[in-house]
């Protein structure tokens, strides 16, 4: 990630400790004029953490961050089974309706 500045990792700390993470990284889209879109993944909060309000403020960060190098999308990528994940995702505006996502490891 270190070497690709289209990838990276984002990282709360407090007092030298991690308490959440996400994964972010930054794609070309050929359909609306080369503008680029974002795509999250690892949206992780520290479970003796939650309810602190870090994940809100990764995810602030995140579209803050897509803005200001003007993408015209953010995708979230989540694993299925997060159900109470999937509630705060949407409580911050994104649609788990709006596409479907589809995965073949290699």
């Amino acid at each position: 990630m270190r070497r690709d500045s289209n990838n990276s990792l984002l990282v709360y700390e407090e007092y030298g400790q991690i308490l959440g993470r996400v994964t972010l990284n930054i794609c070309l889209q050929a359909l609306h004029g080369f503008r680029p879109y974002g795509v999250v993944e690892n949206v992780i909060v520290h479970e003796n953490h939650r309810n602190r309000n870090i994940g809100q403020k990764l995810l602030q960060y995140v579209e803050d961050y897509y803005k200001s190098i003007d993408c015209h999308k953010i995708m979230l990528l989540s694993n299925s089974s997060r159900q109470r994940a999937h509630q705060f995702f949407e409580r911050k505006g994104y649609s788990g309706s709006a596409s479907k996502g589809f995965k073949k490891y290699l």
